[in-house]
């Protein structure tokens, strides 16, 4: 059993990262709309992934919610390291 997937983006100035995943802008709207919603309902990163799945489509779909929740909770992180090193 294979158990890897590669994952191949080729871009143009034009294309974003949802359309290269070949998901349009309705379908973006609405998983950015899920992805506030399930992290707004759940209290770890992994869990909102979790409850994000249960409404996407394809793995493309779970691709972009994992890279967007991934930069936002790396993002959270690096303020939460930086406010510490001010405050020591």
């Amino acid at each position: 059993m294979n158990n890897q997937i590669l994952i191949t983006l080729k871009t143009t100035e034009e294309e974003t990262f949802a359309a290269v995943l070949g998901i349009g802008e309705d379908r973006e709207a609405e998983i950015d709309s899920l992805m506030d919603k399930c992290h707004g309902e759940t209290t770890t990163y992994p869990d909102a992934i979790a409850a994000a799945a249960n409404h996407l489509h394809d793995a493309n779909e779970l691709a972009y919610v994992c890279f967007h929740l991934g930069a936002f909770a790396e993002s959270q992180r690096s303020k939460h390291e930086l406010l510490n090193k001010l405050l020591d």
